[in-house]
């Protein structure tokens, strides 16, 4: 039964994204897929921190009614939510910023009244402010109808029925990626990782309290989905500083508005860059790192790059990809003493000859723990086979999280998981 309740949920929201994609792929001035796809996610967003707000307004109501107080008492009022604060993520609205007032605002007032709740928000909200483009629907000035149309659909999307137990935002992400076709290669595109391989690498290295690092954060569900992980086996997602870049503006914006609508604390620098040409976080080091660096990437390398500390232990990276030089800058961003990382990269990159000097002498550094080769057709927009490594600077073993680890000085483990099925995994089998 509660198999298919899931089903039925995740149904649901396939439902009201599809409709949304109708009124936008039919819309006039709806704009290119990047801002049909900006113009949905500012809208989950404004959605989303609403709807947070109101529980938080609703939760210090019964507060202070448990207490013996009247929340609609003018002196109450004034005392306790004037100026509320909240400690779990949730954003103290203004009036004009809050869905309530989105939501009931009159088709043709509608972009202007989006455009008022953006700006107010990035005006009063330090945090805020750089998750979204201003002028985003004034800009696109869709028809009255269909503005209203867009609005009264994602007002359906709730984030108390659909994004508890998982990255709603990257979902949305996830799906208009699929659906409008986004001009993604087999090397370059843009991917979502699928929860079950975030769940998988945090599963591998355990990031339960310390530093956490993604070089090339995307949209940010690398770290929703291990908070949630995080919270489910240890419970305290306060033990871990959050630290990312990204190049891409939209996605750096993107991962701005999904962190903080969870309320995790993080810096993903000022601005969107290039891990390789202008390290946000240069000279830092993380406990642990979890990646999906863009597979094969070409046009990474700079001249600037050629004797770069990064890689001066081994030698510089082709340019014809950035796969190793990926692995590089992970490997120099980790703790020496301790750090652990997990990243996905395209199978190509376990036997590539021009990068044969550099994988000798990861081996003979020892620091690689595993290479395992993931089943195919794990992301939607390409089926690409994937391997995940994990580079660990300390393979001695000891104490970790609880348990004992045996020294794996030397070792590395190998498993090829293309013929992986389910039955294969069940206990049964």
């Amino acid at each position: 039964m509660a198999k298919k309740t899931a089903s039925n949920k995740e149904l649901n929201i396939d439902n009201i994204l599809f409709n949304c994609r109708d009124i936008l792929r039919t819309a006039r001035n709806s704009g290119s897929f990047f801002e049909k796809r900006d113009m949905m996610l500012t809208l989950v967003f404004l959605r989303f921190i609403g709807e947070k707000y109101e529980d938080g307004l609703e939760k210090l109501r019964k507060t202070l009614i448990e207490q013996g107080l009247n929340p609609d008492d003018e002196n109450i009022r004034a005392a306790f939510f004037d100026d509320m604060t909240f400690t779990d993520g949730t954003y103290n609205l203004p009036e004009e910023a809050r869905w309530s007032t989105i939501i009931n605002t009159t088709a043709p007032q509608l972009n202007v009244a989006l455009d008022t709740a953006l700006h107010s928000i990035a005006t009063s909200s330090k945090q805020l402010k750089g998750c979204f483009v201003e002028g985003t629907f004034t800009t696109r000035n869709l028809a009255p109808n269909d503005i209203k149309k867009l609005v009264d659909e994602v007002n359906k999307i709730s984030h108390k029925a659909f994004g508890e137990e998982k990255d709603l935002i990257g979902r949305v992400y996830e799906y208009f990626l699929k659906e409008f076709a986004v001009n993604a290669t087999k090397e370059e595109g843009e991917y979502y990782t699928p929860h079950d391989v975030v769940q998988l690498i945090a599963s591998m290295i355990e990031p339960y309290e310390g530093t956490l690092y993604d070089p090339a954060c995307g949209s940010g569900g690398m770290f929703i989905q291990s908070a949630e992980l995080v919270k489910s086996r240890q419970g305290d997602i306060i033990r871990i500083n959050i630290y990312g870049q990204e190049k891409e503006a939209a996605t750096y914006r993107l991962a701005k508005m999904n962190l903080a609508l969870r309320g995790l604390s993080h810096n993903l620098g000022e601005i969107s860059d290039s891990s390789f040409t202008n390290d946000l976080h240069k000279g830092l080091y993380f406990n642990y790192i979890m990646a999906n660096p863009p597979f094969n990437l070409k046009k990474w390398y700079d001249e600037n790059l050629k004797n770069d500390a990064r890689w001066s232990d081994y030698e510089t990276p082709p340019e014809s990809n950035a796969n190793y030089a990926w692995i590089l800058h992970i490997l120099s961003h980790l703790k020496p003493a301790d750090g652990v990382a997990g990243f996905l990269l395209a199978n190509g990159a376990l036997n590539d000859s021009d990068t044969f000097n550099i994988r000798k002498k990861l081996i003979e550094k020892d620091k690689v723990e595993a290479i395992v080769v993931l089943p195919r057709e794990l992301f939607i927009t390409t089926d690409i086979s994937v391997t995940l490594w994990i580079l660990n600077q300390n393979k001695r073993g000891g104490e970790s999280h609880g348990r004992q680890l045996r020294n794996r000085e030397h070792e590395i483990l190998f498993m090829d998981l293309r013929q992986w099925t389910e039955k294969e995994s069940s206990p049964d089998y």
